[in-house]
């Protein structure tokens, strides 16, 4: 047991948001059940589908260990912290990464999967994986020891495995968040860019509202990003871990119901295009081809666009 005298109340505080949570992102799931059967279940296997997968169940096994972190915290810390952390860290960023993948993916498809937007897009990610590299590095130089998390070449201070330890986001966790925020900004302002620039203010109804939710969710993925940022800098260090259920909660949350309403558009505007065929039938008995149709959220799969 080290010295160290843990703020019980803190990390009671810590536990109950994570539990709330959890009972937040298991309602969801059950309310978005049938969405996901119908627009996931029975399709191909695919990149998009296994970071769907990754995205809507890490969370569920993140923020299980996020409550048993905290509730042993309470208790003066968990033993062979440094393992625990190791797998922690690696769960939790994963459910992350892969919200952030489908937020990218679905900036990708609204620009016609343009190779060019992809390449400029693969630079900017790996700017900004580099960039949390080396500022890492800079803040846990004085920590005696890293290692190295792959998911987002996070170099986090080293705890020995049979050291007991309590759950704490580190200094620089604020700066990952900060970068994390800062690229959802990007995408978002790509979105509005391509919305007005390409379909104008009187655009396609459906892709309009396909522009509009996917930036009011963006919006709210980088508020709580901008939140989890700045209260690891200003709250007391046992609070620091309050928004960590949040966080996984809204990314896997809103990326899940982005995924669900590009597939929704995608059908009703299928569904428009057979009415005005069976118009055009009607009126033009020898009008019988069906304008093809392309689900586009099926292009990544399929032909990498």
């Amino acid at each position: 047991m080290n010295a160290y005298s843990p703020d019980s109340i803190g990390f009671q505080t810590v536990a109950y948001t994570a539990v709330a949570s959890l009972a937040v992102l298991l309602f969801d799931y059950i309310i978005t059940f049938d969405s996901e059967v119908r627009w996931t279940w029975g399709r191909g296997w695919g990149i998009r589908r296994i970071i769907f997968i990754v995205s809507r169940y890490m969370p569920f096994v993140g923020l299980a260990m996020t409550v048993y972190y905290s509730i042993e915290s309470t208790h003066g810390g968990i033993s062979d912290h440094g393992i625990f952390a190791a797998v922690y860290d690696g769960v939790r960023w994963l459910g992350i990464a892969a919200a952030e993948f489908l937020l990218v993916v679905r900036t990708y498809v609204l620009w016609g999967c343009d190779k060019r937007f992809l390449i400029l897009t693969l630079v900017f990610t790996t700017a900004l994986s580099v960039a949390v590299l080396v500022i890492s590095d800079v803040g846990a130089s004085e920590s005696g020891g890293l290692y190295l998390c792959p998911e987002f070449l996070l170099l986090t201070p080293k705890i020995s495995s049979d050291s007991t330890g309590v759950f704490e986001e580190p200094l620089n966790s604020s700066i990952v968040y900060g970068l994390l925020m800062f690229g959802e900004l990007v995408l978002m302002a790509l979105t509005l860019y391509k919305r007005f620039k390409s379909f104008g203010l009187e655009g396609n109804p459906l892709v309009a509202t396909l522009c509009r939710d996917g930036v009011i969710y963006m919006l709210c993925i980088t508020l709580v990003s901008m939140a989890n940022c700045i209260s690891i800098v200003v709250l007391p260090p046992s609070y620091t871990a309050l928004l960590a259920g949040p966080q996984l909660v809204t990314h896997s949350v809103l990326a899940s119901r982005i995924l669900f309403n590009l597939r929704a558009m995608s059908d009703l505007q299928d569904v428009v295009t057979d009415e005005l065929t069976i118009l055009g039938v009607v009126s033009q008995p020898m009008a019988f081809q069906t304008p093809p149709y392309v689900d586009h959220t099926e292009l990544w799969d399929s032909t990498i666009c």
